[in-house]
């Protein structure tokens, strides 16, 4: 097996802007190279080159502040020295004293103000694709580039959304659609249309913040003042190839090298990086809990990384969150952050869903399965005796972890309960979880917004007539339909497996076995509400707790059941 490439976060808890969380990949050996990706995607875009560069260093790829995994700034505006000075609180929480950077567009300009800002932490820097703008133009991109996103009740967002990835491959910059600016790519397929715009909806409109630092910077300016050699290339296929041309009077540190084809300037890039001296690569620092924080963090077993959210502020028995099926720890998180000074509390992503490695065994998608790696997961955790509470088939899977040799689990909360019968259960498997797939229109985007929306008008949400109508107030915000639009989309078709195996499982019969102490729960405007109550009575020694409205005060409802 070769060198694997691993997620992890680190935690900034006293930085300039207050607490917050960094993921990155990491993978490889030699001296640390910290590499920035582009706007608007994510460390992901880092993959090829650390494959590429892995046997030579230790590559190290944060997703950037608001981008991918990362804890924005939580301001409106920023400068490209605020992600410098960002960029050297991440390598002081690792633990790394002085590095190489590299950087691809957006993350070269990151690279280029970095290693002129702090030469006493950057050996040296490459920028592949830097900007390097005239006034006009400038103003030209700051109005037009960067529109907001926010998300309309009708999914318009993300047709819009579609066309402008689409178009960013047709055309630069992609809102003037002429001849002059038309570019000479293939269009990709629409899968990686797709995965691109999925890092667009993980930033949403912070995406504005790091891509307007980019424009923003004076790029020229940095390349005269810096005492750090710096590398200026891009490969000739890239549109940003013309700016290199338009570097005046650098310092004499800093190297301008047209490149050849992508594969050929990254080789540009890594020769022009080991001809410097670096630093070992230093152990680095795990992930620290911040008080009164639900704390990122990946949990490792032999098949993979599973992605949870946890607090440990307090003793006791910890509380366990398990999601549904188009759900994830960000689905979870406010019924979680409820528990935080009360129990410890984790929410785990389940393999498959929310950014979790897929480690099932026999890549077999079954309630069993499920539990098994929760069960997994929380020996390696650390973790005993639980109370695990679990939304609609997290309780399911819940319940199965109850029946474990492990026997660990204390009481389980099934909140929305699938206590279906076997008509409408076979109507659910045939009907609730259709396959959903990218086309090059994007039409996919919009099945994916009303089925999502559909949920919160219509039970079951594909039943659009007067007998399907949920008479509650109607769980259709928008931002929370775009949350789980991006849940089913990057479980990569886990959110249908899942779906099938807790319709699958036999819930009543493995009710009867016990193994913990059951509650049963629903929200005022659950429409699960009345199938709970009838659980509850059905097995009487399991009791109905109805919770408020907002999932965050859930907890406050039940901890005086969990004793």
């Amino acid at each position: 097996m070769g060198i694997e490439i691993t997620r992890h976060f680190v935690s900034i808890s006293n930085g300039r802007w207050g607490a917050r969380q960094v993921h990155y990949r990491k993978t490889g050996s030699g001296p640390v190279v910290i590499c920035f990706h582009q706007s608007p995607l994510s460390s992901r875009d880092m993959l090829a080159t650390m494959e590429r560069w892995k046997n030579d260093f230790t590559c190290i790829a944060p997703d950037s502040p608001g981008f991918g995994l990362s804890d924005p700034l939580g301001v409106a505006q920023a400068e490209i020295g605020d992600f410098a000075e960002a960029a050297i609180e991440f390598m002081d929480a690792l633990g790394i004293e002085r590095a190489a950077v590299y950087g691809f567009h957006t993350g070269a300009m990151i690279s280029a103000a970095i290693a002129a800002a702090y030469p006493q932490r950057i050996v040296c820097a490459a920028a592949n694709g830097y900007v390097i703008l005239t006034e006009p133009e400038r103003k030209d991109i700051l109005d037009n580039y960067l529109p907001a996103i926010e998300p309309k009740w009708d999914g318009s967002h993300l047709t819009w959304l579609w066309a402008r990835m689409r178009e960013q491959v047709i055309f630069f910059p992609w809102y003037r659609q002429a001849l002059a600016d038309r570019l000479s790519y293939d269009v990709p397929p629409p899968e990686a249309i797709h995965n691109s715009l999925l890092d667009f909806l993980r930033s949403g409109d912070n995406y504005r913040v790091g891509y307007r630092a980019a424009f923003t910077m004076r790029s020229d300016l940095a390349l005269r003042c810096t005492a750090t050699p710096i590398l200026i290339t891009a490969a000739k296929t890239d549109v940003l190839a013309k700016h290199l041309g338009n570097v005046r009077h650098p310092s004499a540190c800093v190297t301008v090298q047209a490149g050849g084809m992508p594969e050929e300037t990254l080789d540009l890039c890594r020769d022009f990086i080991k001809r410097h001296e670096l630093p070992k690569a230093p152990s680095l620092a795990g992930c620290a809990a911040v008080r009164g924080v639900l704390r990122q963090d990946y949990i490792d077993l032999p098949a993979g990384q599973i992605r949870v959210r946890r607090n440990d502020d307090v003793t006791g028995r910890p509380v366990v969150i398990i999601h549904d099926a188009t759900g994830s720890s960000e689905i979870v998180s406010a019924v979680a952050r409820g528990f935080i000074g009360h129990r410890p509390v984790l929410a785990i992503n389940l393999p498959g869903h929310g950014e979790s490695d897929n480690v099932l065994s026999n890549g077999e998608v079954t309630v069993d399965s499920y539990a098994n790696a929760v069960d997994r997961v929380l020996d390696v955790a650390g973790l005993g005796s639980v109370d695990i509470v679990g939304l609609a088939g997290g309780g399911v899977i819940g319940l199965a972890v109850a029946q474990l040799p492990s026997a660990r689990v204390k009481q389980l909360v099934m909140i929305d309960v699938p206590y279906f019968d076997d008509a409408l259960r076979r109507d659910l498997l045939e009907n609730g979880a259709p396959e959903i797939k990218p086309t090059w229109f994007g039409g996919h985007l919009l099945e994916a917004w009303y089925v999502m929306r559909d949920h919160g008008l219509f039970w079951p949400w594909y039943r659009r007539n007067r007998s399907g109508i949920i008479w509650q107030e109607p769980q259709i915000d928008p931002q929370m339909v775009q949350a789980r639009v991006l849940e089913l989309f990057r479980s990569n078709g886990m959110w249908r497996e899942a779906h099938r195996a807790y319709l699958a499982s036999p819930l009543a019969p493995t009710l009867r076995r016990g193994g913990c102490h059951v509650l049963f729960a629903a929200a005022t405007w659950s429409p699960h509400l009345e199938t709970a109550k009838q659980a509850a009575k059905d097995f009487p020694d399991m009791p109905f707790v109805e919770l408020p409205r907002e999932s965050i005060d859930w907890a406050h409802t039940l901890l005086p059941k969990l004793v």
